[in-house]
């Protein structure tokens, strides 16, 4: 056969190959946006793939499910969407449309012919978005967790309180149960899990421990007449939920965590106390008591004082230098124990005496506290009208005491003979002193301010006390005053404190 014939039937074969080609394309892989028979998320697509796909991710988003604790705890209803659950619709509108145009001629036809039997279906690519999520259950966090109690000590009845485990809401797990509902179209509800927390101290542990020696110990004073009442009872919770409480070597303790909230639910009641620079009513007031007179007893015994403020006064019931102020959540006495062996708090009222002591298997410190008034500022004044009052009565809301700044000085001398000295200084602002008198009063009636030279000469010795503006003889003799609720007269530690004071213990 010559060459001629030869390249006749080649090319009769390749336009036979290149129409059946043609044949089998129109036959598996049809114009239009997807292969015939190709389902998404479980339904045929007979129309336009973006409405099909639009249409599921709304009814996955818009899924209500039911969640609660795994105690059992109801957290309510939400949508998956509410909930952060997405859809990324173009990706999978952009796999359905690729599918029977990737790949060579004969894996396209078989991705048809399996199309066109009803065996692919393009699921939707779904994600969860754990932010939204975190922050919806985050609103149960609070009333739901519930930190770890350690074993304490009563001390007063030597035995052991148990410890108990304490849960914290798993957010990772949270995550988890949330896709799980996510993938399974039957689901209605998402069990939240919790993580139990073990204690750090166990009932074994602390009967166990060596207490015999007193490291520090502090003494205040407080009153239970009249409004002084419930305030009073807040210094015996206060303390009652310090009692017992140890300290680890290097643990770190923190006054508001311990004590807790200071709430009605957590046991303590409406008393005065200051806000601002100024004598309210509120609930919890007498717990700075308890939180100075645990200062001092750290103080003394030697523990390390990592944070803790001074009050916005000088208080009636501990010298300057040793008090400290708190307020939950923000203001907080932290203490570090430094020691090589455990340290338990034992605090307790009787009668109008506040006591606490840190007691431990022994005594390596003795400590010096040294303070000294370094300077004064007089206080300023208030005057508010009270349309409730007539004549020349004035009502005192406030009395006014003078700033201090004040250098505080602690010597720790350890049983080898040496020495640490902290120094740091404390600044009381001046207390305002706040009348209220009737409309129209002529203010010239009220005694005069004190000057820097008054405040800085009352200061000055400790024989000499200052004088209150309530109580330096008025220009008028006529004017009465009264004290209003919670104004208490301050005392002469408050108003003129000794210029230099040491204390060793």
């Amino acid at each position: 056969m010559g060459i001629l014939p030869r390249v006749g039937i080649l090319g009769v074969l390749a336009g036979v190959s290149a129409f059946a080609a043609h044949s089998a394309h129109a036959r598996y892989l049809p114009a239009g946006e997807t292969l015939p028979g190709l389902r998404v998320d479980g339904d045929a697509v007979n129309g336009p793939v973006r409405a099909l796909v639009e249409s599921h991710a709304e009814a996955l988003r818009s899924r209500k499910v039911h969640l609660k604790s795994d105690k059992g705890d109801d957290l309510g209803e939400a949508t998956l969407g509410e909930l952060g659950v997405k859809v990324d619709q173009d990706e999978v509108i952009s796999r359905a449309t690729r599918l029977g145009h990737d790949g060579d001629f004969l894996a396209r036809a078989e991705v048809a012919e399996r199309a066109a039997r009803g065996e692919i279906d393009v699921p939707l690519t779904k994600t969860v978005e754990t932010a939204p999520f975190v922050q919806w259950i985050a609103r149960y966090k609070e009333s739901l967790d519930a930190p770890p109690a350690s074993a304490r000590l009563d001390l007063e009845h030597r035995t052991v309180i148990p410890e108990k485990s304490g849960r914290y809401l798993d957010a990772f797990g949270a995550v988890a149960a949330l896709e799980r509902a996510m993938n399974d179209p039957s689901a209605k509800e998402i069990v939240v899990p919790f993580a139990a927390v073990p204690p750090r101290v166990t009932s074994d542990f602390v009967s166990k421990l060596d207490v015999h020696e007193v490291l520090g110990t502090f003494d205040t004073w407080f009153s239970r007449t009249g409004d002084q009442k419930r305030r009073g009872a807040n210094i015996d919770v206060g303390a009652s939920k310090l009692d017992g409480v140890v300290l680890m070597p290097g643990e770190i303790s923190s006054f508001n965590a311990i004590v807790g909230d200071r709430s009605e639910e957590n046991g303590f009641q409406r008393s005065w106390e200051i806000y601002k620079g100024e004598m309210v009513e509120g609930v919890g007031g007498g717990t700075c008591q308890v939180a100075s007179t645990l200062h001092a007893a750290a103080f003394f015994g030697g523990l390390e004082v990592l944070e803790r403020l001074p009050h916005s006064r000088p208080s009636a019931y501990i010298p300057m230098g040793l008090d400290s102020t708190v307020v939950y959540p923000i203001v907080d006495l932290k203490l570090r124990n430094p020691h090589s062996f455990p340290v338990v708090i034992h605090a307790k009222t009787d009668g109008l005496k506040l006591t606490i002591q840190l007691l431990g298997a022994g005594r390596p410190t003795k400590v010096t506290f040294a303070r000294e008034v370094q300077g004064t500022k007089p206080w300023p004044r208030k005057v508010e009208e009270d349309p409730k009052l007539t004549g020349n009565l004035v009502r005192v809301k406030q009395h006014g005491i003078k700033g201090f700044r004040v250098k505080r000085t602690r010597t720790v001398t350890f049983e080898d003979g040496r020495k640490k000295v902290e120094s740091n200084i404390d600044t009381y602002p001046p207390t305002t002193e706040i009348y209220a008198v009737p409309p129209g009063f002529d203010e010239s009636k009220l005694p005069p301010l004190p000057t820097d030279e008054d405040t800085d000469a009352s200061s000055s010795s400790s024989s000499k006390p200052a004088v209150a503006a309530t109580d330096a003889a008025p220009v008028a003799t006529d004017v009465t005053y009264v004290d209003a609720p919670g104004a208490h007269a301050p005392t002469t530690a408050q108003k003129a404190p000794e210029k230099s004071l040491t204390l060793t213990r």
